[in-house]
């Protein structure tokens, strides 16, 4: 039981354990329910918010992808356009006069190129050098060894003609008898891959992603960032992929620390994948608005439920405060009298109970209970060394090792009856030998160092012991025997303990 002090000692609250449990389990329930609701609403609000845009991203990723298809067709049907020409005439076309008369109206190849099997240009929309070789370069080395008529989308490269950076696009020439001729390729800008974003309302931290099935970016842009040919093979929605070729998750920060409802798709036609993503947090903004709100409400409901609810058991206790005052200086007052004030051991008139209740046990169970009486050797120069503050450190550090080797699970009681002198009561032994057993591990604790400001001191204890029934029946005349024991111990040298026997010898 706790009293609280308000103002004056006169104005003190005595709260009831029942009244305070049933008023806290009220207000809890009322509380649980506010914010159960509330938090259900926002739960609800953000989880609407969070489909939504998952929604809307899984639209405008189906249109990217369409887009990208489109391009990417358009490029195939060129290339096949110019392929055609090149097979049907034996020649290489004059591909630069076919942009002129707009036989080739597509704007967003920057060169449209055929190259023999040799990796040599010999036709091509722009002038070339001739000493531009493509055989070593990916798309070549692709087509060469591809049996299937298919257009190949290669990584950016830095363009040996353009000096900038492209995508190259090739499709495979093949002579009538199925051998290698070469390939007609052209280039597109990254940049045009994610010129999507214009059309698309991604937000400040929108992305948009044209990813290979080779791990590696086509065209990327985030904001305003445009970025080509990144790793992606740690990206969620690339390993996402192998197990399901389309998808809408939360993504957490993969790119550049920001979170983002991610919409992503798996061309059917060509090895790419297509990917949205929006800011979550301005997705759930407008729901953290109103989330603001919801939370201010309930915690003013909060307020006012804790205030009623405290007011209250207030109210309440304050009719108990006087008699639980008066219980509380009566407990103090009777603990006082069985302890001692220093060390908090139990004193005499509680060690003499402890000791009729271990021989009531022994009798009950047929065991043996021991009674030590224990004098510390060296604790008078202790006192005369340092003083009497020091000394009373010592004994409490004595008292502490003591009840730490007893045995607590047998209830075994370590009591001070005065100045140096301490008392200790052993349960349920089943032998002499196990007393003795206990006896000596106390004298090896007290025989080591305590630290008193700073310094090493070493005392140690002479101890004398009694068994009940064997030694006597009489509380009093057990504990006489301990004493009369315990100086036959001190008188053999200290440092160790006896038994008590008639001819006062027995001494281990």
């Amino acid at each position: 039981m706790k009293f609280h002090t308000m103002g004056t000692d006169e104005q003190r609250y005595a709260f009831s354990k029942p009244l305070c449990i049933t008023s806290a389990l009220l207000s809890l329930i009322v509380l649980s329910l506010i914010w159960l609701g509330i938090s259900q609403r926002i739960s609800t609000e953000r989880d609407q918010a969070v489909e939504a845009a998952m929604l809307a991203n899984s639209n405008l990723t189906i249109a990217f992808e369409q887009d990208i298809f489109r391009t990417f067709k358009a490029a195939e049907q060129v290339a096949a356009f110019v392929r055609e020409g090149y097979l049907k005439h034996g020649a290489a076309p004059d591909l630069q006069q076919w942009v002129r008369q707009h036989v080739i109206r597509e704007d967003m190849f920057t060169i449209i190129s055929v190259v023999d099997e040799h990796g040599t240009i010999i036709a091509s929309s722009q002038d070339t050098s001739p000493t531009v070789n493509y055989a070593d370069r990916d798309f070549f080395l692709a087509q060469r060894s591809n049996t299937q008529d298919t257009l190949f989308i290669s990584r950016p490269v830095l363009g040996r003609v353009s000096g900038e950076w492209r995508i190259p696009l090739s499709l495979r020439i093949s002579r009538p008898d199925g051998s290698f001729a070469g390939v007609v390729v052209m280039a597109i800008n990254p940049a045009y891959l994610t010129n999507f974003y214009r059309q698309a309302n991604l937000g400040a931290n929108g992305l948009l992603e044209v990813t290979g099935l080779d791990g590696y970016t086509r065209g990327r842009k985030i904001g305003n960032q445009i970025s080509f040919d990144q790793d992606a093979h740690a990206l969620s929605w690339f390993t996402r992929r192998t197990s399901a070729p389309t998808g809408n998750f939360k993504d957490d920060a993969d790119i550049d620390g920001i979170t983002r409802i991610i919409s992503y798709r798996t061309l059917g036609d060509y090895p790419l994948m297509a990917v949205v993503g929006t800011s979550y947090d301005e997705a759930v903004a407008a729901h953290r608005h109103r989330r603001t709100a919801y939370l201010l409400v309930a915690s003013a409901l909060s307020v006012l439920i804790l205030c009623f609810a405290a007011s209250l058991i207030l109210a309440m206790s304050r009719q108990r405060a006087i008699t639980l005052a008066l219980q509380a200086s009566k407990a103090k007052l009777v603990h006082a009298a069985r302890h001692d004030p220093l060390t908090g051991l139990p004193n005499r008139v509680l060690f003499q109970e402890r000791c009729l209740r271990a021989m009531e046990a022994a009798r009950r169970h047929d065991t043996l209970a021991a009674i030590l009486y224990l004098d510390l050797d060296g604790f008078k120069e202790v006192n005369d060394c340092y003083g009497h503050a020091t000394g009373d450190d010592l004994l409490q550090q004595v008292a502490l090792r003591l009840a730490q080797h007893v045995r607590a699970a047998s209830e075994d009681t370590v009591a001070r009856f005065g100045g140096d002198e301490f008392g200790i009561v052993l349960n349920h032994l089943a032998s002499q030998d196990d007393g003795k057993h206990i006896i000596l591990h106390i004298l090896a604790a007290m025989s080591q160092p305590f630290t008193l400001d700073g310094a090493e001191v070493r005392i140690s204890a002479s101890i004398g012991a009694v068994l009940y029934p064997t030694h006597g029946a009489d509380l009093n005349t057990l504990i006489g025997k301990a004493d009369t024991a315990m100086y036959t111990a001190k008188h053999a040298g200290k440092n160790r303990f006896a038994w008590w026997t008639a001819a006062r010898r027995q001494t281990g």
